[in-house]
């Protein structure tokens, strides 16, 4: 089955603002894959948003790197927000990309590291070397939205 083209959120729908807004300033976000046993497997993860797609810098060995190579459909799902009444959840699929994530810094450092600078010096990281071990790019590319 063919997944469905990129959503394009409209700027005159409410909960396509909100969610917008949300996946620019966001830290964390959940993201579910289908794990070899057919159930669902879910871990936060730090992300950035860009040119319509969230992007993030993953372990190469771990269970959401293998579970999208086997299944890449995928949801990406931000916090309840400060009130527990936000609820906004991307479908969508997930490539790895062909470059590792150094590649990706002249794209994204600046960004990436306005957004966790105070997260990775509390980890002893800087962007760069997060890039270094966190050396797979997982691009997600949202299909459907779910929000109120």
């Amino acid at each position: 089955m063919t997944a469905p083209g990129p959503f394009a959120f409209d700027p005159d729908v409410p909960s396509h603002v909100r969610t917008l807004e949300r996946l620019e300033t966001e830290q964390v976000a959940w993201l579910g894959t289908i794990g070899r046993d057919g159930y669902p497997h879910a871990v936060p993860i730090w992300f950035l948003w860009k040119d319509g797609r969230a992007l993030i810098m993953s372990e190469p060995a771990t269970a959401k790197v293998r579970n999208i190579r086997a299944n890449d459909r995928v949801l990406l799902h931000l916090e309840a927000g400060a009130d527990g009444e936000q609820l906004n959840v991307l479908r969508g699929v997930a490539e790895l990309s062909p470059e590792p994530s150094t590649a990706w810094l002249p794209r994204i450092a600046e960004a990436y590291t306005a957004k966790y600078d105070a997260w990775l010096k509390r980890l002893n990281l800087t962007t760069e070397t997060m890039a270094e071990r966190y050396s797979v790019m997982i691009e997600i590319t949202p299909h459907t939205l779910i929000a109120w």
